[in-house]
């Protein structure tokens, strides 16, 4: 039989918007409100016996990630199939009984895992998925102007890098970075990710179509401190006149900040299907989805840029992303990302103008002044407990001005400091910024192309 998905008014408790909390969505107490079909369950119920041995019904719960009453309806059901059986107790309660498969049960467990190898959280129907990124939308944040200077406050920027920066955080769409490499744009990024405000819900793994999604990625999606999440648990909602714990399908974490550089192949932009494991992986955009999706050293991937950005037109204009699964069906899936693309290629050799309209903002970083390179350098200093002088500063910047082929960079003071830490320790001397040491530094860091050609 086929669950109907559980009515949004009933799961989904509030929006993100409202006031910075993810939505809230009640666990599921019944097989009905899973929203899944009741093979599907038996399925991921028996693989995961038949992987752990003699599970108690807490631990199926836990693995499962649904609540004991849905865990106690299929047990029941599986045991009146005789699939499953009472082997022992760990302890007292229910809770505590010990299952295992029976000859019968441990073939429908094997018949279940040649038609998947998933085993893990219990899927979510992808209907509430679309449903819970309306409700946390990334283009529902608004940055102010104070957390906005206060994110970027470590970073030496211009004003009219500033200027413009803050505007294209706010609108949610596409953002073109670029500039001279070594001028803190993957700083620029990293900052933007971080300022973002609010936190989401990441399903495990979604269903689709029939098929299975994993989405949740540890190395991309960020969880919640725990105790929080705890605290959470002692004051848990109320939904229609009922306590309700969150939905252990979902994982609370901060807003995802996924980068991709110059490895990024089209591939990477599709959905990931094994012939052996049966489930598919989500492509990185959906991992992104609700947060900020960067393409780093864009036009150094091995595709071509305007390639790279035809595949996005679409999905940048109607909010909309178009996945395949191996059966023909067609996945829509919503396109929820501030999508940011960093190069420090010239804009002229990665595309015409009409290229360039598809991005909504274009910010470029420039060289920084004498004024912006000295702060940065105080700054380093100050970082790395090393003398701040004014002589050896000024000398550091005569060495710019007297060769012309030689442009000052924001990453430049902190190199050169760490350079010099490496000689003056070599030589047993107190760090500080004097000629000779800078010299020796510069001589190790700046290589002539010309001279080298």
């Amino acid at each position: 039989m086929i669950a109907e998905s559980p009515t949004l008014s009933v799961t989904v408790d509030h929006d993100q918007s409202a006031d910075g909390e993810a939505p809230f969505i009640a666990q599921p107490t019944t097989i009905e409100e899973t929203g899944l079909e009741l093979s599907m369950l038996v399925d991921l119920t028996l693989k995961t016996i038949y992987f752990y041995g003699r599970p108690s019904g807490r631990v199926l719960s836990e693995q499962l990630c649904l609540s004991f009453p849905v865990m106690t309806e299929l047990i029941t059901f599986l045991r009146r199939e005789q699939v499953v059986e009472v082997v022992g107790s760990a302890g007292v309660g229910e809770q505590a009984y010990q299952y295992s498969l029976s000859d019968r049960g441990r073939k429908k467990a094997e018949e279940a895992l040649a038609r998947s190898q998933y085993v893990g959280p219990t899927p979510v129907p992808f209907e509430l998925y679309v449903e819970v990124l309306r409700r946390q939308s990334v283009t529902s944040i608004e940055i102010d102007t104070e957390t906005y200077m206060n994110g970027l406050s470590h970073l030496v920027l211009n004003k009219t890098v500033l200027a413009r920066l803050g505007p294209a955080l706010n609108s949610a769409r596409s953002l073109l970075i670029y500039g001279g490499a070594g001028n803190g744009k993957s700083s620029i990024t990293t900052a933007i990710g971080d300022m973002l405000p609010g936190e989401v819900v990441v399903p495990y793994a979604v269903v689709v179509h029939g098929q299975i999604v994993k989405v949740f990625d540890p190395r991309l999606h960020k969880r919640i401190d725990p105790l929080i999440l705890e605290e959470r648990r002692r004051l848990a909602q109320t939904v229609a006149g009922r306590e309700r714990r969150r939905d252990a399908r979902w994982a609370l974490t901060k807003r995802p900040l996924v980068s991709v550089g110059g490895e990024l192949t089209l591939q990477d932009l599709e959905l990931r299907y094994s012939s052996i494991s049966q489930f598919y992986i989500a492509p990185l955009q959906w991992k992104a989805n609700s947060g900020v999706l960067i393409i780093d050293d864009f036009g150094r991937q091995a595709i071509q840029p305007q390639e790279l950005l035809n595949r996005w037109i679409v999905p940048m204009e109607q909010g909309t992303d178009h996945l395949s699964v191996h059966t023909g069906d067609t996945v829509e899936l919503p396109f929820d990302v501030l999508l940011i693309f960093s190069s420090n290629i010239p804009p002229g050799k990665l595309g015409d103008e009409a290229f360039f309209r598809r991005i909504r903002h274009k910010v470029e970083v420039l060289n920084p002044t004498e004024d912006d390179y000295l702060e940065i350098l105080r700054r380093v200093c100050a970082q790395k407990d090393v003398a701040y002088n004014d002589e050896g500063a000024q000398y550091l910047l005569q060495m710019y001005r007297s060769n012309q082929s030689r442009q000052p960079k924001a990453c430049h003071p902190r190199d050169l400091v760490d350079l010099l830490l490496d000689i003056t320790k070599f030589y047993g001397k107190e760090p500080t910024l004097t000629a000779e040491w800078l010299d020796l530094a510069c001589a190790s860091y700046f290589v002539e192309l010309e001279r080298a050609a």
